[in-house]
Parts: C-alpha cells; structure tokens; sequence
C-alpha cells in the first residue's frame, strides 16, 4: 500500500508518553484513625501492561501543604494518630511500555479520632456540570449516626482538588460555577452535627470547571489511514465525559504545510474523508464538536500530512512519534517512524505550533531527531516533522503534537 499510514496512537495530555487516565483514582474506607483506606487505581487506558505504584499524603485542613507519608507506598494505608483531623491525600502512578504518568484521588477527610462516634462512611457526592452557569448540587453523604442538621461550605480547589480555600457565600447545597472558579476544581465540605458531636466529612473533587457548558474531553480525537490521494481517513470522536447522550458533528480541513490558513472542506462532515486531488501537498485537519445535555465543546485531532499523490514511490507503514516529557529543559526525540522501501536517509524539522497543533512555525536550528524545549516554547504544542528520501521521492510526515510545553 502506497502513501503515509498514519498511526495515531494517543498518549496522555495528547501527546505526552504514558498511559492515560479515564477515571481519577479514589480512596475508600472509614477516614477515622485505626481505620484502613484502600487505593482504587482508576481507569487506564496504555500500551502493553500498564503497572501502578501509590503514595499516600497527609494534607492540612485546607487541602494543602501535603507531605508524603513515609512508607505509606501500598494499595491499603493505616491511619494513625498523626492524621486525626488532617486530609488524606493519593498520588497513583502509572507506567506502561512509553513512560509514566499521574493522577491524583480527591481528599478524604478530615479524620475523625479514634474515640469519634460520628464518622463518615460515605462521602459526599456532587453532581450536574462542571461548568459556568450549570448548576451543582452535593448530597449529604453517609454517616454512622443520624446527624440532626448539617451545614455545608464549597471550596475552590486546583485542579487536583488540593490547595483549596472557601467560596464566599457558598453555603448551601446548591452552587452554581462563576467564571472566577473556571480551571479550578470545586469540593463541598459536609459538617454533620449529632447531639454534642460534629465532623466534616469533604465530598469527592470535580472536574476543573470550564468555561462554556458541553462535556469534557479526556483524550483527544485521533484520525487514522493512508494519507494520499483516493485513499480514505477515518476519525474517532475521542473520549468524552458529559451529561445524558453525547452526539458527535465533524469537519475536515485542508491546511499548508504549516498547519496554517486552514479551510473547510465543503461537504466534508463525515467520520470519513477521501482525498481530493486538492489535498496533495497539504496537511488535513479535523475538528470533533460533541454536544450533550448542557452544551457543545470542540476538540482538535493532530494534523495529518503531508498527503502524497497518487503514483507516489514512497510512503509510511508508522508515522514518526515523540517521547520525552515536553518541559523547559527536558529532551524530546523523535522517532523516524517506519517507511518503505526501506531507508536510512532522514532529515528532521521541529514546530513551534499553538494549543491545538496548529499555525506552526518552525524552530530556528532544530534540525536533529532530539530537541530540548527552551523558555519560549512554554504554552505552545511541538511537531517533529521527519522526511524520508527513498526511490528517487521524498515525503514528510508530522508527528502528533505534544502537550502544551511546561516552563520550569
């Protein structure tokens, strides 16, 4: 088969290697000293095996100033004396064959004393939208007496629920999101009050709020098949949380070789897309809109490109991919990916590209498979371009976007 194969195998924060997370871990058990929590690794998705290792944190009444609890390394955690009335934190790593990521339990807590005859056993659980405008409401939990009265008070969180401080005036069960919570996560704090006895008992964190109602991207759209002319693509909607049934619309775009001055396909809103003659030389773009009870939200795929002709001596059977952590300072390489026939001969571009992999422009002297991300790609996604010379032909292919370059 003739022409680029694309293999869009998505990895974490689109782009970045490790496994990804579909579902936060979580902490279960009784949060009372002398009582054991279990670790619960969430769900993963990763290539070969994916392995996991936890830590456990003791946080302060806010959610912040966590320090790891030493030892405290396995799926089950006993609760000392040193964490009555302080949270409880869970850090869960996970490893497969392209590296390592984590993801973050929401607090339990606070822990009640030994002697405490009001715990909680179940937490709190908030539901409607994570979202401005969409109303929230938490429910009052479980508890091993019946409480008489309960109060509640919302926090503002980051976006691993820790680090939290109260929301002014949040004081009942129903809160609806501000623009001034959007990224942040909300948490709603249960205080229970049985005869003399009160506890607080915190619920489980949202999700970062957004900006606009419509659900939640967890991995990016993907599209997948041979780049060149008469030949078909296909795109997945990717992963998305959201309210009631998700519905998916999509558009297809031809892009330059930049990523840049990208214009709709007429007609081209299918999961499909065969290329045009137009297409040759161009990269293809694809935007997923998915919309549920609350609204519509839109995410991009990585380019596709640069779509070969037809009688094209040369193509892909693995498009290049990048591995390494994309932070200021850290290296990233790129894989020349798989061609054939067969070659040795490569050369390498690297693209500084917006949040979308989009508008790239190329790095000035980042002309080797590995690059090391300087201070001013912090904020923007990187491409590694790798062109192939075999046949007498050369072609180019791009590699997914990273994720959004971290400064140190």
């Amino acid at each position: 088969m003739r022409g680029l194969v694309v293999l869009w195998l998505l990895a974490a924060a689109a782009g970045a290697p490790g496994p990804v997370n579909t579902t936060p871990p979580s902490a279960s058990g009784t949060p009372q000293q002398g009582q054991r929590l279990g670790a619960v690794p969430g769900i993963w998705t990763g290539t070969g095996t994916v392995t996991y290792a936890y830590q456990w944190y003791r946080c302060d009444a806010t959610g912040a100033h966590c320090k790891s609890v030493h030892g405290a390394t396995g799926v089950g955690y006993r609760l000392g004396a040193a964490d009555a009335g302080a949270l409880i934190g869970l850090t869960v790593t996970a490893t497969d064959s392209t590296g390592t990521t984590s993801a973050y339990a929401s607090l339990v807590g606070p822990v009640a004393a030994a002697e405490a005859t009001l715990r909680s056993t179940v937490p709190p659980t908030i539901t409607g939208g994570s979202a401005v405008g969409v109303a929230t409401t938490v429910d009052n939990g479980g508890w091993s007496a019946k409480p008489s009265s309960f109060t509640v008070a919302w926090q503002q969180c980051n976006p691993n629920g820790r680090a939290c401080v109260p929301i002014a005036g949040a004081t009942s069960a129903g809160y609806t999101p501000a623009a001034a919570d959007v990224g942040h996560a909300l948490v709603a704090v249960v205080t229970a009050t049985s005869g003399s006895a009160t506890q607080a008992a915190w619920s489980t964190a949202t999700r970062p709020v957004k900006a606009a109602p419509g659900p939640a991207l967890t991995t990016a759209p993907a599209v997948s098949g041979t780049v060149q002319q008469g030949q078909r693509l296909s795109a997945t909607s990717g992963t998305w949380t959201g309210s009631g049934t998700i519905a998916y619309a999509y558009q297809w775009y031809r892009c330059d070789t930049a990523g840049a001055h990208c214009s709709s396909v007429h007609g081209a809103t299918l999961a499909t897309y065969t290329l045009a003659a137009a297409d040759t030389g161009k990269t293809i773009g694809l935007t997923v809109h998915a919309t549920d009870s609350t609204g519509t939200a839109t995410a991009y795929a990585g380019l596709v490109g640069t779509v070969a002709a037809r009688t094209a001596p040369l193509h892909a059977t693995a498009a290049p991919a990048v591995t390494g952590s994309p932070t200021v300072g850290q290296k990233l390489t790129a894989a020349s990916g798989s061609w054939s026939p067969a070659t040795s001969s490569f050369t390498y571009a690297w693209l500084r590209c917006n949040a979308n992999g989009r508008i790239c422009t190329p790095v000035a002297g980042a002309t080797s498979a590995s690059y090391v991300p300087v201070a001013d790609d912090a904020g923007h996604t990187l491409v590694a371009v790798v062109t192939a010379a075999a046949a007498g032909a050369t072609l180019a292919g791009w590699s997914l976007p990273t994720a959004a370059v971290v400064p140190i």
